[in-house]
């Protein structure tokens, strides 16, 4: 089974929790459709957010495959972390700093911890993985996710759960596998995204 973890393109700063894409995130997603046209898969899955489903919709319909959405699939709660700036970059990486000393009860003030991610994405993952599909799915969603999906699938990778994997804008981990467990075989491939932006 073929899964392809991809992080959404590039959103509009500013817009609060659930940005849009920018016009150079648009031009992310139509290569990232592009680039997976032949892809044999059996369903694309996103993350009820914006910029996933934006991200997502061309690549279903280059597919022609219908897209499932899932809430549990939403980016960690940011709380307070408002429009980025060097204060909030700070308090990020105070809080993945303690992520990293294995305190997975730290979130950004007011906003979710990553256990509190950790509870909702891996079940839904599992899930995925699980139903019947005859070759592989992709599920688009966000950085933190994806960062909690790819070693809770991956054994080689388990260690890195709290850690920053490398996922750029519209970046591909491929992973292969057979359900209960996947090796990586790409990691944040952006070489789709050449000359964009």
């Amino acid at each position: 089974m073929r899964l392809l973890i991809i992080r959404h393109a590039e959103p509009e700063f500013g817009w609060g929790e659930d940005p849009p894409l920018t016009a150079t995130g648009r031009q992310q997603a139509a290569c990232l459709a592009r680039a997976l046209r032949g892809a044999d898969l059996d369903r694309v899955v996103a993350s009820t957010m914006r910029r996933a489903v934006e991200t997502a919709t061309p690549l279903a319909a280059a597919l022609e495959l219908p897209l499932i959405t899932e809430p549990d699939l939403v980016e960690i709660g940011m709380g307070e972390l408002g429009p980025w700036g060097p204060r909030e970059q700070a308090e990020w990486e105070q809080v993945t700093a303690r992520w990293h000393q294995g305190d997975f009860s730290t979130g950004p003030r007011g906003g979710e911890a990553l256990a509190s991610v950790i509870a909702r994405v891996v079940p839904v993952a599992r899930r995925l993985v699980a139903d019947h599909c005859e070759h592989g799915l992709a599920i688009v969603a966000h950085g933190v996710v994806n960062g909690v999906i790819i070693p809770t699938l991956c054994p080689e990778l388990r260690p890195e759960l709290g850690r920053y994997l490398p996922h750029d804008h519209a970046g591909v981990w491929e992973l292969e596998g057979d359900g209960s467990g996947f090796r990586v075989v790409r990691r944040n491939d952006t070489g789709h995204l050449a000359g964009v932006g």
